[in-house]
């Protein structure tokens, strides 16, 4: 398996927000035009997939799909390491997402969408409360892409 020398991607829990008093306005849950699949790489997984560039990545069978969100969207933080790409997701999601993240921690994970690896991180730390940061080198051009591919703008 080669790993992209510029990508190192990571998973971190971003800043959870305070509920607002008098704020019961849940936030909109969209459905991903394509849903998203979650796949454990492993060597000798069963299954290859490629990436955008060409890289191969073996996988183990589906371990989350992610069909509906609350938020998808690219955006700049200088004090990361330039563009990432922030997701949000429905309670129900976010706590089958928070267990697979809890029992996965230092594993890399493939971001799938229409049979191509989006992304595939390396799980930092469990991520709890549904609020995912996807970080990297990203160029602008390169966040949006993978926003775009989970279904946000």
């Amino acid at each position: 398996m080669r790993l992209l020398p510029l990508l190192l991607l990571a998973f971190l829990l971003s800043a959870c927000s305070a509920e607002v008093p008098g704020d019961a306005t849940p936030a909109p849950v969209f459905t991903a035009g394509t849903p998203v699949e979650l796949r454990v790489v492993t060597p000798g997984g069963g299954t290859t997939l490629l990436d955008k560039q060409g890289t191969s990545y073996e996988v183990g069978p589906v371990a989350l799909v992610l069909d509906r969100f609350t938020k998808v969207s690219a955006s700049y933080r200088p004090e990361m390491p330039g563009w990432v790409v922030d997701v949000s997701l429905p309670s129900d999601l976010a706590e089958k997402f928070a267990k697979l993240t809890e029992e996965r921690v230092g594993q890399q994970v493939a971001i799938v969408a229409n049979g191509v690896v989006q992304s595939a991180p390396a799980i930092q730390q469990p991520i709890t409360g549904g609020e995912i940061q996807i970080t990297g080198d990203f160029t602008k051009d390169d966040a949006e892409a993978l926003a775009a591919a989970l279904g946000g703008n």
